[in-house]
Order: C-alpha cells, then structure tokens, then sequence
C-alpha cells in the first residue's frame, strides 16, 4: 500500500470515530437540557 491509500483509510476510520463519538456526547448532553 502507497501513503496516499494509508492517509485515505486513517481519515475514513477517524471521520467514523468522530461521528460515534459526537453522537454519544451530543446524546448525553441534551438529555438533561430536554427534562
């Protein structure tokens, strides 16, 4: 594998990380705003 297939794949894997990661955190903080 070249670098350029090597950064592709540790964006994609960190693009879905931040996503789960933003969705957990955003979950638990408007839980107590909505109550």
């Amino acid at each position: 594998m070249n670098d350029a297939v090597v950064w592709l794949t540790i964006f994609i894997l960190s693009v879905f990380v931040g996503i789960e990661v933003i969705s957990k955190v955003s979950s638990t903080l408007h839980t107590p705003l909505m109550s």
